[in-house]
């Protein structure tokens, strides 16, 4: 895939108001015991190809689930759905980023140390 024919973004995740609406679970069907964490980031990636995927990670890069969408709008729509008001702005990636997961959790894991550190 070409740089050009992909979008991708991320946003943060604060804390959840209340108890979380979606549940990530290693492997089918959802075991209670196997639940993922809750992400401090969700990116976005979206090709050529019909569909995008949504991806969750904690700021220290412990992988919490993925799901795909028909949509680049749908997968963010997902992403409102399950974090409502802790979601935070949408960031594109930038161009030159090979690797937008490791991007992601870095930038994560930055801006939690920022706001610890004010």
């Amino acid at each position: 895939m070409t740089k050009s024919n992909r979008t991708r973004c991320l946003a943060l995740v604060g804390p959840l108001a209340g108890e979380r609406r979606i549940t990530q679970t290693t492997g089918f069907p959802i075991d209670s015991s196997q639940v993922l964490p809750a992400p401090d980031v969700v990116l976005m990636i979206a090709g050529p190809e019909p569909g995008a995927m949504l991806f969750r990670y904690t700021a220290t890069g412990e992988f919490g689930g993925d799901t795909w969408h028909p949509t680049l709008e749908s997968a963010g729509e997902q992403a409102t759905y399950e974090y409502e008001d802790a979601l935070g702005d949408w960031v594109h990636v930038p161009e030159d980023v090979e690797d937008a997961h490791g991007y992601a959790i870095l930038y994560a894991a930055a801006q939690l140390n920022s706001r610890e550190g004010s």
